[in-house]
């Protein structure tokens, strides 16, 4: 279950630099990398997606470090917002024909890792 715990740990390290790419796609006209960031979603999705990403990223990642005992809690937060703004994106924005898909997907993800940070007899300990 440790290993778990260290993948957990990998795809929010991954998503905090997927936030920061996406607030650097939206400050600067130009980026060197191919843009991950919607063209199809207004300004003000934009900054509430990569802040809620950023949110979620940096909870389970001092939360994980410092095994704070809310770590569980924050991210209930955390993917409550992230499950909000891909309900946005999907019925209000994305024109993909996987759009419903990848969010069934999306929440899928959340509810899953939730499960074991709140009913893993591992994680339990390891956030107590």
């Amino acid at each position: 279950m440790q290993y778990i715990g260290y993948t957990l740990v990998l795809i929010h390290g991954f998503l905090l630099f997927w936030a920061i790419g996406g607030f650097i796609e939206m400050i600067l006209p130009k980026v060197p990398w191919k843009p991950f960031t919607n063209p199809d979603f207004p300004f003000w999705v934009l900054i509430v997606h990569w802040s809620s990403v950023l949110f979620a990223s940096v909870s389970l990642l001092y939360g994980y470090f410092s095994q704070w005992n809310k770590t569980p809690q924050i991210m209930a937060v955390a993917y409550g917002l992230m499950a909000l703004v891909c309900i946005i994106e999907t019925f209000g924005y994305m024109t993909s024909k996987t759009k419903y898909l990848t969010m069934g997907g999306e929440f899928l993800t959340y509810t899953i890792i939730l499960l074991l940070l709140f009913k893993s007899k591992y994680f339990i300990a390891y956030f107590s």
